[in-house]
């Protein structure tokens, strides 16, 4: 539903995730004549198979709409992403775009940040030790993500710390104290960055585009 948001002439980014690969598949059958910037490299690859027109923020320093998924979405349209180690580039994407549509399913709305997922912090492998010692300081329980016991890497070359904060009041504030850490590139909590949500489920999606009807709506749907 989210792709046919896309018209004639835009310049889209693309966020990433299974949600954002069902997306870029559907554009591909709608065809709209759009460019499209992929935040992730699992995204590009995906887009370039199917035939999309990739481009580069090189190009495009300003974009008319950004798509991209969620693992957590609180009422205030505050979220919790990138756990394949992507979220600094979606970070940037959305911040290049005039509308940022996220795409979710009805169980990825939460009434508090961190129920359910932690935050993904990318660190600098020469600072992963120190930062993971200074997230600990924060309140939050750090744990180096791996796959088969090797660090997994972010599309940027670094590592992906995962932190369980015990309920997340002020994700804007939370976010921000996480940046000024040394040896931190960027993390998943993306405050005040979601313009509209569209929300899949049994009978179909509704689109939110408010706290009011995000709860009316989790408060129907639980």
């Amino acid at each position: 539903m989210a792709a046919k948001l896309v018209r004639d002439g835009m310049v889209v980014g693309l966020g990433s995730g299974t949600t954002v690969a069902e997306v870029i598949k559907e554009l591909s059958e709608l065809n709209p004549d759009a460019t499209y910037v992929a935040a992730s490299s699992s995204s590009q690859r995906l887009a370039k198979k199917l035939g999309l027109r990739l481009s580069s923020l090189g190009a495009y320093h300003k974009l008319d709409m950004t798509i991209d998924g969620a693992d957590e979405v609180d009422p205030n349209f505050d979220m919790i992403k990138g756990h394949g180690g992507a979220q600094t580039r979606e970070k940037i994407v959305a911040e290049a775009a005039k509308k940022v549509v996220i795409v979710v399913d009805k169980t990825k709305l939460v009434k508090k940040l961190g129920q359910r997922f932690p935050v993904p912090v990318e660190v600098l492998p020469f600072a992963k030790d120190y930062t993971i010692n200074r997230l600990a300081e924060l309140g939050g329980k750090p744990v180096l993500k791996t796959i088969d016991n090797v660090p997994l890497l972010t599309d940027n070359g670094n590592y992906l710390v995962e932190v369980w904060f015990k309920g997340i009041n002020n994700a804007a504030k939370l976010e921000q104290k996480i940046n000024e850490l040394p040896g931190v590139v960027d993390n998943g909590l993306f405050a005040g960055v979601a313009d509209v949500l569209f929300v899949g489920h049994e009978e179909g999606c509704t689109i939110l585009r408010d706290k009011k009807n995000f709860l009316k709506f989790l408060k129907a749907k639980s």
